[in-house]
């Protein structure tokens, strides 16, 4: 019966598995593959070379700033969006009207397509007349080329992406918060404890595994951004916004380098693995000192 179980179990996951493997394992094993050859697709043919794809990538100044732009993108908004969420989800477990509206304002850009949301952003950060400049100008301060400037784009996509990100960790931090016995707040309550103090020795440490669990999820996410990006600027102004996926995008389906793509790749695959395995091992560490 036991083994009857097993069988059964295994029969309702399998169309799952079969899927998993037709269109995520294979296609994983044939650009790690791809990834030694030079691709001709349309001459059907492929020339091995090896780790010279690996070796052209490591010379390439371009795939060299679109890597730096990527970690420094990922380094910025998974600590900036987890640190807003955790403060919006302690202020939502206070009671004042509205609260529900509020929630689900905060909460919308999650559900919202991100490439619309791209777009009408893009037209906030219009130099000439994007709201965003519009209220700085109510406010007495200088309009801003935002997009259209090199050292200013990418904090643009970054403040964008903090609004896309937030809403979901906040939902992520109330759901932790709420499995924090109130017991604890109590007994700190009647030591004196000011909601700082409670916030700092408790909320913060018993939400630690929930911080681990949105940091890892949204520093997979970031390491993969392309659609605000490809939105917004295509990469530009002078690549001070691309990114790994959008360069690979770019060398497969504008210079038809599918070898050389498959090769960017496969060292995003084992950037984002080191660092989950890292973030993961940590975890565990955490929890068996906890």
């Amino acid at each position: 019966m036991h083994r009857r179980h097993y069988l059964h179990a295994y029969a309702f996951i399998s169309p799952v598995i079969v899927l998993f493997a037709i269109f995520r394992v294979w296609p994983s094993m044939q650009t790690l593959y791809f990834s030694f050859f030079k691709v001709e697709l349309l001459r059907h043919r492929l020339t091995f070379l090896g780790f010279g794809n690996f070796l052209d990538m490591v010379q390439d100044a371009v795939f060299r700033q679109a890597l730096r732009n990527t970690l420094v993108y990922a380094a910025v908004i998974v600590p900036a969006s987890a640190a807003l969420a955790m403060v919006l989800a302690v202020l939502f477990t206070e009671e004042f009207r509205l609260k529900e509206v509020f929630k689900a304002v905060y909460f919308s850009p999650t559900v919202t397509s991100t490439t619309a949301a791209a777009v009408v952003w893009w037209w906030m950060y219009n130099p000439q007349y994007g709201l965003i400049n519009v209220l700085l100008k109510l406010a007495h301060l200088p309009p801003q080329p935002w997009l259209l400037s090199s050292h200013m784009a990418l904090s643009a996509i970054i403040i964008f992406s903090v609004w896309k990100a937030v809403g979901y960790n906040m939902v992520i931090y109330i759901a932790g918060l709420q499995a924090i016995p109130a017991m604890f707040y109590e007994a700190a309550t009647l030591d004196g404890a000011s909601s700082l103090q409670r916030f700092l020795s408790i909320t913060i440490p018993l939400l630690a595994p929930t911080t681990i669990f949105i940091v890892i999820y949204n520093m997979i996410f970031a390491l993969q951004a392309f659609d605000q990006v490809f939105v917004m600027t295509g990469g530009g102004p002078a690549n001070s916004t691309n990114v790994v996926v959008l360069e690979l995008y770019h060398q497969a389906f504008q210079r038809y380098r599918f070898g050389y793509a498959a090769a960017e790749a496969a060292l995003l695959f084992v950037v984002i693995l080191s660092v989950t395995l890292v973030q993961h091992l940590y975890s565990r560490r955490f929890e068996v000192a906890y």
